[in-house]
């Protein structure tokens, strides 16, 4: 805390104004969260974030930068970051770093001129570019805001689950304990900084929507078709295209099941408002979705998604760490032996005392409204989960509806053991045979290479589940047995259950100290000045790293245009040119090897970055020798744009190098044509002297064009026709929606003469 200062109040004093702003939009318009439990939310998030939110640190795996160049020196942190979480820094905070800098020039982010041969940005769902719970962090620098949408995430999945159980019939206690399941459960905590947490965050919402609309016989009235329209679009830009299609198929269950219960006058109504509502969120997402669905087919997520990876591990594995989180080690400690990793396998995990809960919900003699739907969906996923059928969008993300589902199937065993409908027999039989899963899972799942590995670790966890296990059960009888401490116990299980998942899912999310906040050292020094960083102008080389040194998209936080992209929704035809300096692949980021290359040129790579003492074959040659990295020069790499086929006294200089916009002065040489190291999709408009030119790809992915004669001005704006369409589209749905939800001005009846007041 020596380094602290006023200004780290701001993400929380920020995270605190948003959140009373959101208590009191529903307690006007919609339903009153009770400030009890706000109160409760509050210490929650206080708990979790309090280190982020007040104190400076940043909830960033920052940590993981140690151990590669040009980070190898960094003084380690404690707690270490999580090894999982490199995609935050990696992945989702470059692409989110990329789309601030747009909108700080206040232009669309379409275009990432930093990552590869450049790629689509606002096509790419990683980057959230239109996502609200990001947008909200924006008053905020990126590395503080990381915190505040972690913060929003938690929040808004505890706020809008409470809401929506009540709308389920169950009572304030039972509400309370089922939304600190799912708030700080596994598939929101254990994702938090992903994009797929927003589909976890938002669809508590989207269901609380959809509750509202179809009550008081059918008619939910404009604000709360207003509210499903917002939920669905938040959810449609949310990031993750496949638990998206997982909430809004939960969603519309939820939505006929409801209608079902309303009479055929009243169901009709109810359906109608919740497909415009629909309709018109799909409408106002286009300009992100169109874009979006004409990127796919061409992406290394197309390839994953058709041919998924064959299942090879057993029922144990694919299913006991929805029970016993830690049975298989957990990646977080380094060590994990069971199907993929912690995030993949135990994500499903939402309490020992609320799957007790959820079991007891089986055997209920009377079910409450929609319990019967989410013990349905919940058998199906696990039935997906334990007996794989190999579609691709079977996979580990159905534990999104899992665990929701699980939530709800407690909440209504909770709110029976209230009213005093709960027998205490079946308490004890279900609590004897879960207690004997977990000890089995521990027990008799040791690592196979080392049987002592991790042992603190599971014989721990065995104990702490068991400890709350037996808290729940003694909380259940006390509620079956006296009348009148029943809401009161029913009320005290949301301690276990809280207590519970944030020891298990607070660690995951370790705050990071400031100080490794990207440092800058020699080689980073080095490459900002030589490769001209904050230049609109100039040839726009590139630079590139060996092997696993300066991962990808790394470099681009800096500014520095990298060669290298690591994105799922990267094009494939871009690695399949860059095939012959692929060395390899760690996950699906790109490792380069081959140094002596021609095609780093041809990519415009000028600076070749490597580990201290790594010699590289000539031409290349080595300008700088720091402990922290070698960095090394290639001869005569190609600009951004340049004439081809070479000829002597041909010109081309580019006085604009912008993200979307190049400009060049070209004077070509008869026969000379346009070649560019420019990755083109189809965006890319050539205007020549202002009349628009065809463009082809003759070079591999890269963009060409034939020169008119004589000298020119080249003007290169990247506009997809896929965005300007769904401009269209958004524009046209706004129009429709306003028309639709603006309440129709009354007009007074007009009276007579004989009823005139004299």
């Amino acid at each position: 805390m020596a380094d602290w200062s006023p200004v780290d109040l701001l993400p929380g004093l920020w995270t605190g104004v948003l959140a009373a702003l959101l208590a009191a939009a529903l307690g006007r318009w919609y339903d009153r969260v009770p400030g009890r439990v706000l109160a409760v939310f509050a210490l929650v998030l206080a708990a979790l974030f309090g280190e982020v939110l007040f104190a400076g640190r940043i909830l960033l795996p920052l940590d993981n930068l140690r151990g590669r160049v040009p980070f190898q020196d960094l003084a380690p942190t404690e707690p270490h970051g999580n090894v999982l979480q490199g995609d935050l820094i990696e992945l989702v905070g470059p692409s989110q770093v990329a789309v601030r800098e747009a909108w700080d020039l206040g232009r669309w982010p379409l275009w990432n001129p930093l990552v590869g041969g450049g790629m689509p940005l606002l096509a790419d769902p990683q980057s959230q570019a239109l996502q609200p719970l990001v947008l909200l962090g924006y008053p905020l620098p990126w590395l503080r805001a990381a915190g505040v949408t972690a913060a929003l995430r938690v929040l808004v999945a505890l706020v809008f689950t409470f809401l929506w159980l009540r709308r389920q019939e169950v009572g304030e206690g039972p509400a309370l304990a089922g939304a600190l399941a799912y708030g700080l459960g596994g598939f929101l905590m254990l994702w938090l900084g992903w994009p797929i947490a927003n589909s976890a965050a938002l669809l508590p919402l989207l269901l609380y929507a959809v509750a509202r609309i179809s009550c008081h016989g059918g008619h939910g009235g404009r604000r709360d078709s207003l509210l499903l329209a917002l939920g669905a679009l938040a959810l449609l830009l949310g990031g993750h295209p496949e638990t998206l299609v997982y909430a809004l198929g939960l969603g519309f269950l939820f939505l006929l099941d409801r209608a079902r219960r309303l009479t055929p006058g009243e169901r009709l109504r109810p359906l109608r408002d919740a497909a415009l509502a629909f309709l018109l969120a799909g409408t106002v997402a286009a300009p992100a979705l169109l874009p979006g669905l004409e990127l796919l087919p061409n992406s290394l997520r197309a390839a994953r998604l058709v041919e998924p990876a064959p299942e090879t591990h057993g029922l144990a594995e694919r299913l006991l760490p929805l029970a016993a989180p830690n049975a298989y080690g957990n990646s977080r400690y380094i060590h994990y032996w069971g199907r993929m990793n912690s995030n993949e396998d135990a994500s499903g995990f939402v309490g020992t005392a609320t799957l007790l809960a959820a079991l007891l919900s089986v055997g209920a003699r009377r079910k409450l409204p929609q319990e019967w739907l989410s013990l349905g969906v919940a058998i199906l996923c696990l039935l997906a989960l334990a007996f794989p059928p190999g579609l691709p969008l079977a996979g580990r993300r159905l534990l999104l509806p899992l665990s929701l589902c699980l939530v709800h199937l407690a909440a209504c065993t909770l709110e029976r053991f209230r009213r005093g409908e709960a027998r205490r027999w079946p308490v004890v039989l279900v609590a004897a045979g879960l207690a004997g899963l977990l000890a089995w899972a521990y027990l008799t799942h040791p690592d196979p290479a080392d049987p002592a590995r991790l042992e603190v670790l599971r014989l721990g966890w065995l104990r702490w589940q068991a400890r709350f296990l037996g808290l729940a059960v003694l909380l259940l009888l006390a509620a079956a047995t006296w009348k009148r401490w029943r809401g009161l116990a029913v009320a005290a299980l949301a301690l276990p259950i809280a207590a519970e998942l944030i020891l298990a899912h607070g660690p995951v999310n370790p705050p990071m100290p400031r100080r490794l906040a990207f440092p800058d050292n020699e080689p980073i020094r080095f490459l900002r000045l030589h490769l001209q960083i904050g230049r609109t102008d100039g040839p726009g080389h590139r630079m590139a790293a060996l092997g696993r040194d300066f991962p990808p998209n790394q470099p681009s936080l800096y500014g520095f245009p990298d060669a290298r992209v690591y994105n799922p929704m990267a094009p494939a035809d871009y690695f399949a040119y860059l095939d012959p300096i692929l060395a390899g692949w760690s996950g699906e980021a790109p490792e380069l090897g081959n140094p002596g290359h021609p095609l780093y040129a041809r990519l415009g790579v000028r600076y070749l970055l490597t580990a201290p003492g790594r010699r590289l074959p000539p031409p290349l040659t080595r300008v700088l020798a720091d402990p922290a990295g070698w960095v090394w020069e290639i001869p005569q790499p190609r600009p951004r744009l340049f004439p081809f086929p070479p000829a002597r006294g041909a010109r081309l200089r580019i006085p604009r190098l912008e993200a979307q916009w190049i400009t060049s002065r070209v004077h070509p040489k008869p026969g000379q044509g346009l070649r560019s190291n420019l990755y083109q999709d189809g965006g890319w408009r050539l205007l020549a002297d202002g009349v628009r030119r065809p463009t082809t790809r003759e070079d591999g992915p890269f963009l060409s064009a034939d020169l008119p004669a004589g000298e020119s001005r080249l003007d290169l704006l990247y506009r997809p026709g896929s965005f300007l369409w769904g401009c269209l589209i958004a524009a046209a749905g706004l129009a429709a929606g306003a028309a639709w939800l603006t309440p129709r001005p009354t007009v007074p009846a007009r009276r007579l003469p004989s009823e005139e007041p004299r």
